[in-house]
């Protein structure tokens, strides 16, 4: 079986007195990043894995953690771990750069 390269998103939503605390845990998950949090306790996590079950067991590790209300897969995509490394490394090459919003 290929390796393959799955990119999610979670929004989890947490008891603001305990958003520090579960920010922290979430952060120590293997291909966890997450987004500083809201004052209403919503914090946005993006996923790296290798498995949809790894996304699957990571959600559900969040979802126990206390102070947890909902946690919910809101994106998911994935390709050949093969094609993410060829991607990035043609983007080096041809010099690409991540698109800006206008100002005006």
């Amino acid at each position: 079986m290929a390796e393959e390269c799955h990119i999610s998103s979670l929004v989890v939503h947490v008891r603001p007195e305990r958003a520090a605390a579960i920010s922290t845990r979430i952060g120590q998950l293997a291909g966890a990043e997450v987004q500083p949090c809201d004052a209403a306790g919503k914090i946005i996590v993006t996923l790296e894995t290798a498995t949809t079950g790894d996304i699957v067991e990571r959600l559900n590790v969040i979802h126990d953690l206390p102070g947890v209300i909902s946690a919910a897969l809101i994106y998911h995509h994935w390709e050949a771990a093969g094609d993410v490394a060829a991607e990035a490394e043609s983007e080096a090459e041809n010099g690409s750069f991540t698109p800006q919003l206008s100002q005006g």
